[in-house]
């Protein structure tokens, strides 16, 4: 009996042995840093209940630590790490992570290209085979500089990532539709200084799709619901919308572009807006003309109803506009204002005083009232009654009733009086006397020149010749000559003294 109990004790031992032995913790080995590059610490999965201990570089012996080491890229070459996970009560075996320090020797990817010849190929390794209709194919060059050996990770339209590692120089992505894009990004598996590339190659579209709506409006600019262009075309085309929100105070056009993959020719959708506004403005008439008709139809198209229905062209007055029912436009009222007609009878004006540095010439309509435009000579009519820094001269003046209620009334022969600045005698048929023609209409208007020293050199008179610049038959100098000038003005005589020039 004896025997047996210690029989019955020793196999229970063993046997809670064997429950609390330990698997190694899960690794991925080996990794790759290039040199001199930042390295992160290292990572290994313990089993359910248990935790890592990390030995270093140490396959047995040591202290383990919780802490996971960071390895060194400083130096190329090989070095080991090791790691257990213990239980509480037992633990495991030391499991080993490579890692491979790899110098940069400048190597990239060679010739990554979206290659569709080669999609037949392989088709048959597929279920349902691959074609150009339903698959990419992502091609490139072995570089002899690396191993040929690549991690990869792709998505579809921006999908979930579908990652692994292949020893070719190829990659077909199956089971894709129509306008459909794979996203590859590429990288060297065992040299970790290699750039990653990227493309994207697409399955072609074929036959184009065109997208139809449900025509929205017309709506009102009042409306309170704006209407939602919907993201979904009646063939479950999805896109966008440009604009993409709908106004509501103009008609517009809007053009939906579908998404990269669905295949589909743009489509254009146009929304009518029916104003609030009738679109009528004041306006005035002038009397006595005739009444225009008030249009029933507004000038955006809004149909409806006048109070009063007639104009009255003798009288300024509010007419209402009343749109028909089942229209988005509100009532909407305005002035019809009636200009006197023919009550521009006159004008009168002043110039200012002669020889002034600042010519005026200042213009007053004689009439009950209106609003006017001036214009003198040939220049363009402006509201301001008044010209300045006018040329000497004779000119004319028009005076016009802007609302054109009368007719226009223009006056010639006023007569702006200056002298001239400079003269220039060399018989070239330009300037070569010098006078005061705007005076030439008074008689007993004559001029005294001297020179600069006061000697007098001649008297002339502006409805004359003129002086040509000479002295007792001998041509004068260049230089600054003055004159006295003895004329009428307002029936009152007067003297004006200044100088002018003699340029050869």
């Amino acid at each position: 009996m004896k025997k047996n109990l210690l029989l019955f004790v020793f196999v229970c031992l063993l046997s809670s042995n064997n429950i609390l032995a330990q698997t190694q913790p899960t690794v991925n080995s080996p990794v790759y840093y290039c040199q001199n590059s930042t390295a992160v610490p290292l990572t290994a999965s313990a089993s359910a209940g248990s935790t890592l201990i990390w030995y270093g570089t140490n396959p047995s012996g040591g202290t383990g630590s919780s802490t996971a080491p960071i390895p060194s890229t400083a130096t190329v070459g090989t070095t080991t790490y090791y790691v257990s996970q213990t239980n509480g009560v037992t633990q495991s075996t030391r499991n080993s992570i490579v890692v491979n320090v790899v110098a940069n020797n400048g190597a990239t990817i060679l010739n990554l290209s979206c290659d569709p010849s080669q999609i037949s190929t392989y088709s048959l390794n597929y279920s349902p085979p691959a074609t150009t209709s339903n698959s990419v194919f992502f091609d490139w060059s072995n570089n002899p500089a690396i191993s040929n050996s690549y991690n990869y990770s792709y998505s579809i339209d921006g999908g979930n990532a579908v990652s692994g590692n292949v020893n070719e120089s190829h990659l077909l992505v199956p089971n894709m539709l129509p306008g459909q894009s794979a996203t590859l990004i590429l990288s060297s598996a065992t040299h970790p200084c290699v750039p990653s590339r990227t493309l994207t190659c697409s399955v072609p579209c074929g036959l184009l799709t065109t997208p139809t709506f449900n025509p929205i409006g017309p709506i009102c600019s009042v409306a309170s619901v704006v209407p939602t262009l919907p993201s979904s075309s009646l063939e479950g085309i999805n896109g966008t919308w440009s604009p993409a929100v709908v106004s509501t105070t103009t008609s517009g056009t809007y053009t939906f572009t579908p998404n990269a993959n669905e295949c589909a020719t743009t489509q254009t959708m146009n929304i009518v807006v029916n104003p609030d506004n009738p679109g009528f403005s004041d306006f005035s008439i002038c009397s006595g003309n005739g009444a225009p008709n008030l249009d029933t139809t507004s000038p955006n198209g809004v149909t409806g109803t006048w109070n009063p229905a007639t104009i009255d062209d003798m009288n300024s007055n509010s007419y209402t506009f009343t749109p028909d029912a089942g229209q988005c436009a509100s009532p909407k009222t305005i002035t019809v204002t009636v200009i006197p007609s023919d009550v521009l009878v006159d004008f009168n004006w002043t110039v200012t005083e002669a020889f002034a540095e600042n010519q005026k010439i200042t213009v007053s309509a004689i009439a009950t009232g209106g609003d006017y435009l001036y214009k003198l000579d040939d220049g363009p009519f402006q509201s301001s009654p008044v010209f300045e820094y006018v040329a000497s001269g004779s000119h004319s003046i028009t005076v016009m009733d802007q609302a054109g209620c009368s007719m226009p009334i223009t006056k010639n022969d006023i007569l702006v009086i200056n002298y001239p600045k400079y003269f220039t005698p060399n018989n070239d048929g330009f300037n070569d006397t010098w006078n005061v023609k705007e005076l030439s209409s008074q008689p007993s208007a004559y001029i005294r020149i001297f020179d600069r020293y006061g000697k007098f050199l001649k008297q002339i008179s502006p409805n004359g010749n003129g002086w040509n610049g000479a002295f007792n038959g001998y041509l004068l100098p260049a230089d600054d000559y003055w004159f006295v000038i003895h004329y009428l003005e307002n029936n009152i005589i007067k003297e004006f003294k200044s100088h002018f020039a003699l340029k050869r």
